[in-house]
């Protein structure tokens, strides 16, 4: 599972998710969804920021 903490609004986990599992509301990611996300963490991986992070 990802968390969402702290999301800055740059859209490079959106640009790099091969599933379109991310949601985004007013221009921040809001939370993944997990029917969609494979665990690949290419999100986690992409963002800049930090602001995803893989949870147990």
């Amino acid at each position: 599972m990802i968390a969402v903490l702290g999301c800055q609004g740059c859209g490079t986990c959106s640009r790099v998710c091969p599933t379109d599992a991310i949601i985004r509301e007013g221009g921040k990611v809001v939370r993944i969804d997990q029917s969609k996300c494979k665990e690949c963490y290419e999100c986690v991986k992409a963002c800049p920021y930090g602001a995803l992070i893989v949870m147990d």
